[in-house]
């Protein structure tokens, strides 16, 4: 019984912590995104720290043998900067990149529905459409990246709250039939023990 217990605790925490997480990314949906940018900031400039440092402590060997940690080291500090002042760009680029390859698989897809228009297959419309989905959402990504970025994300909050709310209205009613679960075993068991007593008191006498 304590195992059960101990899960549903950790059930609870981690419920409650998609609900406040959800709320997050509604209220602000950049949280996720500047995070992200934030944390990959601090891992280039300590890695770019670190090139620096062998390279200033093992400066006797020459530039030619430890001058590209110096030049990759001052590279990686300052992109670490960049991306600490412009968190949102990480989420852009993947954003932009995305959306290229959607407009490219796009416009080929497209191009293979008017071969098959004009050699006169009847079914070129079920791949028309979808090819014009994908080169409207490439186009879409590709001229306005954080639009469709702060969208997924407001998706993605409103996901995580309904599923956290969703959680916790499960583990009450769970939790609720457990006692009454463990409320009726241990009556069972005081009657069973009555019972016991009883009988012995009979042979006693």
């Amino acid at each position: 019984m304590n195992t059960v217990k101990n899960i549903f605790k950790n059930f609870w925490i981690l419920s409650v912590f998609c609900i406040v997480l959800g709320i997050a990314l509604i209220a602000d949906p950049g949280f996720f995104t500047k995070t992200i940018g934030y944390i990959i900031a601090g891992l280039l400039v300590c890695y770019g720290a670190v090139m620096l440092i062998i390279y200033f402590t093992k400066s006797s060997e020459g530039f030619f043998e430890n001058g590209p940690k110096l030049v990759g080291g001052l590279l990686l500090c300052a992109a670490g900067v960049f991306v600490f002042i412009q968190p949102d760009i990480i989420s852009k680029v993947v954003a932009i990149v995305c959306g290229m390859y959607m407009l490219i698989n796009g416009i080929v897809n497209l191009q293979g529905t008017l071969k098959m228009r004009k050699a006169g297959f009847p079914d070129w419309k079920t791949t028309g459409v979808p090819a014009l989905i994908t080169l409207g959402v490439g186009i879409l990504l590709v001229l306005n990246p954080m639009m469709s970025v702060s969208f997924a994300m407001t998706l993605l909050g409103i996901c995580l709250f309904v599923a956290g709310l969703i959680n916790l209205i499960n583990c009450s009613i769970i939790a609720h039939r457990l006692s009454k679960v463990s409320k009726n075993s241990d009556s069972t068991e005081l009657a069973v023990r009555d019972g016991k007593n009883e009988s012995t008191d009979i042979i006693d006498i």
